[in-house]
């Protein structure tokens, strides 16, 4: 009966699921109120998914409370009562919004793997970031459908380093990059600067920084910046110039491991991929080439996304070949859930920022051909020692 709503399957995670997936979208739409007309629609229906849920009597029933509950963990709402599931309390303590009704950076990435596309008339409008209507995978594939057009291996992989490379800079810049490389750009290209990512020092004068690993733009709260994926641990306190023109500098105030300071960048004609394709094709792609990059230092052969994204790195050691499938996943519940739903056809690998997901994962799929970035590393260059090319 409710089937343009929920869709066909409807059982307990499924709801909570459903759940997650609107109270993101209300969250984003909240923060993004007095920019979009369009967003306090978008809250009102939200609410009607999670009304649907809960059914007559529980949850909230109005947009303003949702918007309350949000605020608060998400294991308060009543649809999570009695729910004992690891998946579930990896979710359970996130807040969405914070006392400044912004999306909260430490949460964004993780609940961003529990999102789902809402069947029917929930479809997103345009404004709303690609994840509120598409699952990761959906993502990925609109992003490498434009980039396999050609069918050639070399295009494929020279376009996606492309992306990976630069996801953010200027318009104009980029566009010469994209003509002089004949590169193809992604589905969507790339758009504004997002608000919460922008440094106004006067109405006239707004900067951004690249995240020292991605290179996508970092969130600005106040005086702090830091990228909103948390692997990418480092943080900065904007140091202001000597006058209101002068460009803003950073100085480190985390504990994490030393990395660049970044310079900043004009926000006046600079734009960046969508955060969708930000998330689920820049963080990890950013990690296959840093890895790329590496196993080629020691002394290794690589090829990325052989077969047009079959799996990830081929790799050469003297006599020993390896086929690689790197997962980059903020929640080890959804890796192992996706990869029963999906097994891979290379060994998985952890990188060095995740390598405390192998137990878990291993627990749970005791044959998976599975490694870490320590343990392959020291693989190959053992490999590439008995053939005495390493480096």
């Amino acid at each position: 009966m409710n089937e343009w709503i929920t869709g066909p399957r409807d059982d307990a995670s499924e709801r909570r699921r459903r759940v997650v997936a609107a109270a993101l979208r209300a969250a984003y739409a909240w923060s993004v109120r007095r920019r979009f007309p369009l967003a306090m629609r978008e809250v009102a229906m939200m609410t009607g998914v999670v009304m649907e849920v809960h059914g007559p009597g529980r949850g909230p029933a109005s947009p303003a409370a949702l918007i309350d509950c949000l605020r608060a963990p998400l294991g308060e709402l009543p649809v999570f009562d009695g729910s004992s599931d690891d998946e579930d309390s990896a979710i359970a303590d996130a807040v969405l919004l914070d006392r400044h009704d912004r999306m909260t950076p430490e949460v964004d990435d993780l609940i961003c793997e529990y999102a789902l596309p809402l069947a029917g008339t929930f479809a997103a409008e345009a404004w709303l970031p690609t994840w509120t209507r598409m699952h990761a995978d959906h993502i990925r594939q609109q992003a490498f459908a434009s980039l396999i057009e050609t069918r050639s291996q070399e295009d494929y992989v020279a376009s996606r380093k492309f992306l990976i490379d630069h996801p953010a800079g200027s318009r104009e810049e980029l566009a010469e990059l994209v003509s002089t490389m004949g590169v193809r750009v992604v589905f969507r290209g790339y758009t504004e600067i997002p608000a919460e990512r922008r440094y106004h020092v006067n109405p006239d004068t707004q900067w951004w920084w690249p995240c020292p690993v991605c290179a996508w733009p970092m969130s600005v709260a106040g005086r702090t910046v830091r990228c909103r994926y948390r692997p990418h641990t480092s943080v900065f306190r904007i140091v202001s110039g000597k006058t209101s023109l002068s460009r803003p500098g950073l100085t480190a105030v985390d504990e994490g491991p030393r990395a660049t300071r970044p310079e900043a960048r004009p926000v006046r004609d600079a734009v960046c991929l969508d955060a969708g394709v930000w998330r689920f094709v820049v963080v990890p792609g950013a990690s296959e080439l840093r890895l790329c990059r590496a196993l080629e230092e020691q002394g290794a052969e690589v090829r990325l996304w052989p077969e047009l994204d079959s799996y990830d790195l081929y790799v050469l050691a003297g006599e020993d070949t390896f086929r690689i499938d790197v997962k980059e996943y903020r929640s080890v519940h959804r890796l192992i859930a996706d990869l029963r739903a999906k097994p891979p056809q290379a060994r998985v690998l952890l990188p060095r920022t995740h390598e405390h997901q192998l137990d878990a994962v291993k627990a749970a799929l005791p044959s998976l051909d599975m490694t870490t970035e320590t343990r392959f590393r020291a693989q190959v260059r053992r490999a590439l020692k008995k053939e005495g090319r390493t480096s």
